[in-house]
């Protein structure tokens, strides 16, 4: 049997840090932040072989990823899957479950961790939580229940080895409830009737609003509410506001009908306008704080080597008696007891390893009690501790001075969030973006490794880009480490060191210090196979820079490996650190260079034009207005994109959300030129529409939120424009995370929002409108002066509103998620095809139509029918298929389909 530790996530805006055990053919997971399982897809990593999932803590960061992981892993199998973590986690997994992602085909068991009870997993691999938080602490939410269920197969009982001595409560089933603070409404949205009629005391915009008008108009025609399919995964019965059916049980906690949490407004003289000022908040600042679990994982004994000389030495004949003597039971033979360690070697203690990811530098002083007083178990056989915290955490000086005392044991650095990327974490879809970049790079935005700095308080997203001179300002002093997200820089005592984000000079200093202190742990327990991975893995890391680094880089004694690199724990003669499958690449390139060599040589006709519109670009190029398409594929994340985001940058400060899934915030991040770029994008988004509830549409808006409220923590909330289904879900999501309320509005027909843009007296104009997906789903007009109109179908069959909404519209972004031949499929899944988005488009008078929300079955686009009409071939001319980490500039996008339909022709030869 193997037991290994993968390392998966380790950057907060890429894939948080999390990791993966392998036991006996099953894999547990380390916390299941956004885009977990498009990376286990990307590196084909089994994410239907997951049966468990642990939770250090509970926040934006570490659960983002689960409602996708759960969903995909329900449209391809039927598995049993446990999930273990402090509260609220129950709470949570119920909402989700009862409101938008409807579980069909997985078995889900949610245990609430109280205290220290032992997990067993297959192969008798036991996982012994360390709750730091105990209950009574004055600021947990509530306490835990004292209840217990035993779970044949799963929870060990308690016995001597248990390190609490006093009775051990781990809890499944209950729920947990939150009060919510009390106010009144912030979005003070006023609404009334065009043509007629006055406004309807509906809950959900009453009182004022500082940001603009929110408007009702007549009823439109557009097509009635349809059924609600079970495409994508995430499905929601057919009641009020997705809120559970009566047959199923409503968490406590989860009000249905229940507003948000109140804010109260303060007076103020200023004109009634959104204050982008950062000023602090006076009132109803009140951080929820949930336990936190490090983790202590034990491998079984390895059984001594059964030595046949001295078992035929003592007349013991071959048979039943060899086993009993392997397996630990003495015999009795001609009336002499014979004991095991008679023939036996002493059993070898199994391997251990800790996950520690702490939060608050309150909790290091009762982390290194509780493995003080209780060395025997957590320390001795420990081979690995995974540091999962932040760097103002694991660089305090008892933190340390701690665990890098600790002989023999390897301290793994998982959180490596304070520098660049170093590598790519999705091959894929970079390769493909590098070609791209490559043919129109003012179109196609790559990333630029830039060190993040999180402590904007002397280099505000306000100032320049912050480069100086091709180097980022800081305000760290040189030779510290840039601060953390979600901490506060100025608790603990941060060493000095190399600067986190310089990783050439991290190599230089540290090439050495990997393979002296792998052979030197190595000594007791598998020195030679050590040996080998080392030098094999060094050899191949002379000459090569820090992007492609193959082996795990050591600073300050910590190891700083990449991305699948694991960490082999059983059995005990094979103990040792494999990189053989560990990401290197920050730029990767999976397509044959020389067949794209060749193809592109051998049409220069269709490359020249390229170089003609580049040049011009380079001059006429506009940042504003303009589009940043983050994601344009369907339903779940593939290789090559992922699922749906939209950014239109109307101003510098001024940009408008159009839904925002899973994994949108990497995909911005890849696209900023720099840090500060990318935190200004976050800080200038002033409006998010969300068009349905179905997960690939609005699960990366949580993760956006907490950011922006990290880097941000004064700055007023974007508007959020969400459907009536999605209502008991944010309201839970801000109940526990948020410490001011969440400003949203829900979608309905008829309304109109106003909102501000600068200083002037500009405006943008905002109307949503029904269309015919699932329950609640809307499309979005949006009107200004230097954009024009813009309409967004959203996920929609071709319907009246559409047409009506976008009649001679400027810009149409339209789904076309089948192709042509798969037209009932379209109809089953209330979608569009190819040919249908384009029928609407000349139907309307559109000036250019952008196709997005692509099946994932299409790496490029889906194809047109060859029959296509001289009309639909006219449209072509006005047609520009979308492509992950695509920037279109809107004073170039008449000129952009003509460059489109050449890219399309080079990809069908290429792959």
């Amino acid at each position: 049997m193997e037991v290994y530790i993968q390392m998966i996530g380790c950057h907060k805006l890429a894939v948080p840090p999390s990791l993966r055990l392998f036991v006996n053919g099953e894999f547990t997971l380390f916390n299941c932040g956004e885009n977990m399982q498009r990376f286990l897809n990307e590196h084909k990593l089994h994410v239907v072989k997951t049966r468990n999932i642990f939770f250090t803590k509970i926040n934006p960061e570490t659960i983002g990823g689960l409602v996708g992981l759960l969903l995909t892993i329900d449209n391809i199998a039927n598995s049993d899957i446990s999930i273990y973590g402090p509260k609220p986690i129950e709470q949570i997994v119920n909402s989700f479950k009862c409101s938008f992602a409807k579980l069909k085909n997985i078995k889900l068991q949610v245990h609430e961790i109280c205290q220290s009870v032992p997990v067993v997993l297959k192969g008798n691999v036991v996982i012994t939580p360390i709750v730091l938080q105990e209950k009574g602490e004055s600021d947990m939410p509530n306490q835990c229940v004292e209840t217990m269920d035993h779970m044949e197969g799963r929870i060990a009982p308690e016995s001597a080895d248990t390190p609490c001595g006093e009775t051990n409560h781990l809890r499944e089933g209950g729920a947990v409830k939150h009060g919510s603070s009390g106010g009144s409404r912030l979005d003070n949205f006023k609404k009334r009737k065009l043509q007629g009629g006055s406004a309807q005391n509906g809950d959900n915009h009453k009182g004022g609003h500082e940001n603009g008008e929110a408007e009702k108009k007549t009823p439109q025609n557009g097509e009635p509410s349809q059924k609600e399919d079970e495409h994508e995964g995430a499905t929601q019965k057919d009641t009020p506001n997705g809120e559970c059916p009566p047959s199923e049980e409503i968490p406590k906690g989860i009000q249905p009908d229940g507003e948000l949490p109140y804010k109260v407004v303060l007076p103020s003289t200023a004109k009634n306008e959104r204050k982008d000022k950062e000023t602090k908040l006076e009132i109803g600042q009140v951080k929820k704080k949930f336990s936190t679990i490090c983790y202590a994982i034990e491998c079984p004994q390895t059984i001594g080597k059964f030595h046949v000389e001295k078992a035929k030495s003592l007349n013991i004949p071959p048979g039943k008696y060899y086993g009993m003597l392997k397996s630990g039971k003495s015999i009795t033979l001609n009336n002499k007891v014979i004991k095991p360690e008679d023939v036996c070697d002493k059993n070898i203690d199994g391997m251990k390893a800790l996950v520690i990811d702490l939060e608050d530098v309150a909790d290091v002083k009762f982390l290194l009690d509780e493995l003080t007083k209780k060395e025997n178990f957590y320390l001795k056989n420990l081979k690995y501790i995974f540091h999962l915290s932040g760097e103002e955490i694991i660089n305090m000086d008892n933190y340390k001075n701690f665990f890098l005392s600790l002989k023999n044991v390897k301290n793994v650095k998982c959180n490596q969030s304070s520098s660049s990327l170093k590598v790519c974490p999705f091959v894929s879809t970079a390769s493909l973006n590098n070609f791209l970049s490559k043919l129109l790079p003012t179109i196609f935005l790559k990333y630029k490794a830039d060190t993040p700095l999180y402590d904007l308080g002397h280099a505000s997203a306000d100032d320049d880009d912050g480069r100086d001179d091709g180097k980022l300002a800081s305000t760290a002093e040189e030779g510290e480490p840039t601060g953390q997200i979600g901490n506060s820089p100025q608790m603990g005592s941060a060493s000095g060191g190399t600067a986190a984000g310089d990783l050439n000079e991290v190599e230089k200093e540290t090439e050495k210090d990997v393979e002296k202190d792998v052979e030197k742990d190595a000594e007791k327990d598998a020195e030679k196979d050590v040996e080998k991975d080392t030098e094999k893995d060094s050899e191949k890391d002379t000459g090569k820079d820090a992007a492609s680094q193959t082996e795990c880089e050591q600073g300050d004694s910590y190891l700083v490996p990449n991305p699948l690199c694991k960490f082999v724990l059983h059995p005990f003669h094979k103990v040792s650190i494999s990189t053989d499958e560990m990401l290197r690449e920050l730029y990767p390139n999976i397509f044959n260079s020389a067949k794209t060599s060749n193809v592109l040589k051998n049409n220069e006709d269709l490359v020249k034009p390229f170089e003609h519109f580049n040049n011009r670009a380079t001059q006429s190029y506009l940042k504003f207005p303009s589009f940043y398409f983050l994601g344009t594929g369907c339903s779940m994340p593939s290789t090559f994109r992922n699922v749906s985001g939209i950014i239109l940058n109307v101003e510098e400060n001024f940009r408008i959300v159009l839904d925002f899934g899973e994994g949108s915030l990497y995909q911005l991040y890849w696209m900023s030129q720099s840090w500060l770029h990318f935190s200004k994008t976050i800080k200038s988004i002033k409006v998010v529409f969300i068009s349905h509830a179905h997960a690939d549409h609005h699960m990366g808006l949580y993760y956006l939120l907490h950011m922006r409220r990290l880097l941000f923590p004064h700055l007023d909330d974007p508007l959020i424009l969400i459907p009536s289904t999605l209502k008991s879900w944010m309201n839970l999501f801000s109940e526990l995370f948020f410490d001011k309320p969440v400003n949203v509005l829900y979608n309905e027909e008829n309304l109109e929002v106003k909102e501000k843009v600068g200083d002037d007296d500009s405006f943008v104009f905002l109307r949503p409108f029904k269309v015919a997906h699932v329950k609640e789903s809307y499309g979005i007009k949006i009107e200004r002066e230097n954009i024009g109109s813009v309409v967004y179908s959203a996920d929609t069959r071709p319907c009246d509103n559409v047409r009506m909404f976008s009649k001679n519209c400027d810009i149409l972004i339209h789904e076309a998620t089948f192709d042509d031949e798969l037209l009932n499929e379209a109809i089953h899944k209330k979608h569009s095809t190819t040919h249908e988005a384009m029928q609407i488009s000349l139907e309307v008078q559109c000036k250019t139509l952008i196709l997005t929300h692509f099946s994932q079955r299409y790496p490029k686009a889906p194809k047109l029918n060859k029959s296509s009409s001289s009309e639909i071939n006219e449209i072509m001319n006005k047609t520009i298929y979308s492509f992950d980490y695509m920037c279109i500039p809107l004073n170039l996008i008449n000129e952009l389909p003509h460059y489109f339909s050449i890219l399309l022709n080079l990809l069908e030869k290429i792959f």
